[in-house]
């Protein structure tokens, strides 16, 4: 696939941790042993919160790297929603694996979609009362228990040149990284 020269496309998507606790230090130190986790087993684990049907999917985001501060900055209810570890696939390695973008559509389209589809579907909703709108996330997802990941596919996102060396420490000659502050997203340290 050749390279795209825009900003706001990109041939990856990214996988974010986050972590469950309101505090953002705790939830942010979550979202760290979950991503410390991945690297440790190489797989990445489906859930299924947010999801609707209960299906178990593991989703990603095709914003570029370039744009991800506004997803990392995007607060939910004081917290923030995502944290700076993730894991980046080519678009083409998660397409054949099964992995589609997800389809945005009002709530009661759910049951209109064919049931191999049901996973897929995100609420969207516009109207001069209220509003659904997850689209910014440019979500991605893949139907599954458990993606496997291997080292020459993937690479880890990590915010910093700290938490790089810790991992090529800890695994190493194992990943490859992206360091986000390299690229000119800085996020704030623990």
């Amino acid at each position: 696939m050749p390279t795209l020269i825009r900003d706001d496309l990109s041939n990856q998507l990214i996988h974010l941790t986050r972590g469950d606790n309101a505090d953002p230090k705790l939830n942010r130190q979550e979202a760290f042993e979950r991503f410390y986790s991945i690297a440790d087993e190489g797989k990445l684990i489906g859930g299924s919160g947010f999801i609707k049907g209960g299906y178990r999917c593991v989703c990603f985001t095709e914003a570029p790297i370039s744009k991800l501060s506004y997803i990392l900055a995007s607060a939910v209810e004081g917290a923030f929603k995502y944290a700076p570890y993730g894991v980046m696939v080519s678009k083409q390695w998660l397409f054949q694996k099964g992995g589609r973008p997800v389809i945005y559509g009002p709530g009661t389209e759910f049951d209109e979609l064919p049931e191999q589809f049901r996973y897929r579907h995100v609420r969207f909703y516009l109207s001069d009362k209220f509003t659904i709108d997850h689209t910014w996330e440019r979500e991605w997802r893949i139907k599954t228990d458990e993606l496997v990941i291997e080292p020459a596919e993937v690479a880890l996102v990590v915010p910093d040149r700290s938490v790089e060396r810790s991992f090529e420490e800890a695994f190493p000659d194992k990943w490859h990284y992206v360091v986000l502050s390299d690229l000119g997203v800085y996020v704030e340290p623990l």
